[in-house]
């Protein structure tokens, strides 16, 4: 997002800002088959991506290491399970609620983008 100030960071994102894509185009497709390989799809779908430009393949391997940086699904169940103490009061009870649920969204996310192997 850029601003009359210059580029802004959305508010809430705690990522790295998107890193300058390589000069050496062998390091660019080096970085690419490794995203292509962590993402075990079929070879017609590899086929489709490896088309790409060198622009979007960046932006591919930039995306696929800030999923990479996410926690894996065990340290969501870590999470929750520090909210399971049963002596919660009625009000930090509904907070939880809330904060659990909002976890385990991100672990829906974690275990629908982490290789789980």
């Amino acid at each position: 997002m850029e601003s009359a100030d210059g580029p802004s960071e959305m508010k809430g994102h705690m990522g790295p800002q998107k890193v300058p894509m390589p000069r050496d185009p062998a390091e660019l497709e080096e970085r690419f088959s490794v995203v292509l390989n962590s993402m075990n799809l079929p070879p017609d779908k590899a086929r489709l991506l490896r088309q790409y430009d060198n622009e979007k393949k960046w932006d591919l391997i930039c995306d696929q290491e800030r999923f990479q940086v996410k926690n894996p699904p065990h340290t969501y169940i870590q999470k929750l399970r520090s909210y399971l103490d049963p002596g919660v009061t009625r009000k930090k009870f509904r907070r939880r609620v809330q904060e659990s649920t909002k976890v385990l969204r991100e672990l829906e996310i974690s275990l629908r983008t982490n290789h789980i192997g």
